[in-house]
């Protein structure tokens, strides 16, 4: 990506705070659940990962918390949101921002890899049942031998039926409005608009048995919960040691 050079740093960096403000709210514990996959990865692989992929990273803000605590690792940031991507291009140059759709095989070609670390945090969420059982498989393919990928999003104990999509008076749309109201932003929110015109989320939702299950037969040679809270879950699937 080019880095959007009409976008203010003072600006951005107060976006991207209130994006993790909002985001804590559809997300609880989101900070004691990324730092224990963390340190989850640290000690199931032995050492810190060098090379690490945060799939529906937007603004970027996860990829932060990655650089604090481990500032020599190699960060992609993957979304299909143009205009988020552009807030993580400015406030972190030296990571590297991906524009790609995971609703679809291809976003794989543009990931990159091969990856130590592969993240998906509030993102599997977006996808249809059967397309998150494809993305497992091609999130594996994107691995190093014995890399790990960490998945966290809603996870009750037995299925539910689909969350009620966003209204007009959700922190999420008041977080787009406040956005809106900046010009520098016009013409991303125009792309915003085109790139996500014929997306949609899927709400989906699955218990950790689930998952685990789905990891399985995707590849994987083990599957852990690390972290649970109010109905959320953050799990751990260990890429096998060679591709099989």
């Amino acid at each position: 990506m080019t880095r959007p050079s009409t976008l203010n740093p003072e600006d951005v960096a107060r976006w991207r705070r209130d994006w993790d403000t909002m985001m804590r709210h559809y997300h609880p514990d989101r900070d004691d659940l990324l730092a224990a996959g963390l340190a989850a990865a640290e000690q199931i692989r032995g050492r810190q990962p060098e090379r690490m992929l945060d799939v529906g990273g937007g603004p970027g803000t996860t990829a932060e918390a990655v650089l604090r605590r481990w500032p020599d690792a190699h960060v992609t940031v993957l979304d299909v949101d143009p205009a988020l991507l552009a807030l993580a291009d400015v406030a972190l140059p030296q990571v590297r921002a991906v524009r790609a759709d995971i609703s679809s095989a291809g976003w794989r070609a543009s990931a990159g890899g091969p990856y130590d670390l592969v993240l998906a945090l509030m993102t599997v969420h977006y996808l249809p049942e059967e397309r998150v059982r494809d993305w497992y498989a091609e999130a594996r393919r994107l691995l190093s031998p014995n890399a790990l990928l960490l998945v966290s999003d809603a996870m009750p104990d037995a299925p539910t039926a689909a969350r009620a999509h966003r209204s007009g008076s959700d922190p999420w749309t008041a977080w787009w409005t406040m956005l809106a109201r900046d010009p520098a932003m016009a013409s991303l929110l125009h792309e915003r608009t085109a790139a996500l015109s014929d997306l949609g989320c899927a709400e989906f939702v699955a218990p950790p048995d689930w998952h685990r299950e789905t990891a399985l037969a995707a590849g994987f040679t083990d599957a852990t919960v690390v972290r649970r809270r109010a109905g959320h879950a953050l799990m751990a699937f260990l890429a096998p040691p060679d591709d099989q």
